[in-house]
């Protein structure tokens, strides 16, 4: 009887230190594929905006960051103020209304803006990153003024279907005489969860650091002191069946 309970608690001990190991593995293993999943990727060839994204609805998450063309006429100039582009630095950006053959739009972050924008006149061609909208202002913004780049802010009766988020210009044809602009830079933007990975990280010690608590618990001396209780009265029934048996 001894043997048995004694073997019992060390097969269970060792399972719940396993158990903390595997659990602490599998959510190293989901911040992994988390950290892989959000890395940046190789662009991919140019691709129609209509094909990767549809006006009046939400943009897809795939959308995010390809690099697309459109062919239109620009439709209205906007400024947007106090915006972040490489290395911290806060610019003005020229921002166009680009009205699509389909009679959609799509909002364009054309340059960095140094001077009022120009009025552009005939068919563009252009090919840009595509960005999700801002949710931020970024500024106040005055009549003329965006104080975020968000399609929902020009959404009127002449354009009432918009593709969601904008473009950020990389080359652009007016009546096929390619355009000299100060481009704004366009990375990649991260998708990184970093909360959510360090998350599962943090997991990963909680697991990790119960697993050793089991696995030291033993050198305790108050866990060595409730072993020895455990195997006294062990004894002692056993003694007593003994004695019992004994008299009958």
């Amino acid at each position: 009887m001894k043997i048995l309970k004694t073997t019992g608690l060390l097969i269970t001990w060792l399972l719940l230190i396993y158990g903390c190991f595997e659990l602490g593995m599998w959510q190293l293993h989901r911040a992994q594929a988390l950290n892989l999943s959000t890395a940046p990727q190789s662009d991919q060839p140019v691709i129609r905006l209509d094909q990767v994204s549809s006006a009046g609805k939400n943009m897809p998450i795939k959308a995010v960051n390809r690099i697309v063309s459109a062919e239109g006429n620009y439709a209205a100039i906007y400024i947007a103020r106090d915006q972040k582009i490489a290395d911290e630095k806060i610019a003005d950006l020229d921002v166009r209304l680009l009205k699509l053959s389909s009679g959609h739009a799509v909002l364009v972050a054309r340059e960095v803006l140094d001077q009022q924008g120009s009025q552009v006149t005939g068919p563009v061609a252009i090919t840009g990153r595509l960005y999700p909208r801002q949710n931020v202002d970024r500024a106040f913004a005055k009549p003329g003024e965006l104080p975020r780049i968000d399609p929902a802010l020009v959404v009127s009766k002449a354009n009432p279907f918009l593709y969601d988020g904008y473009i950020i210009l990389k080359s652009e044809e007016i009546s096929g005489q390619s355009s000299t602009l100060s481009l704004i830079p366009s990375e990649q933007i991260s998708q990184k969860l970093p909360g959510f990975y360090w998350q599962h990280i943090s997991y990963v010690v909680v697991w990790w650091f119960m697993g050793l608590l089991l696995l030291i618990a033993p050198a305790f001396p108050q866990f060595r002191a409730r072993g020895d209780r455990v195997n006294n009265q062990i004894t002692a029934g056993s003694k007593k069946k003994v004695k019992a048996g004994v008299k009958k």
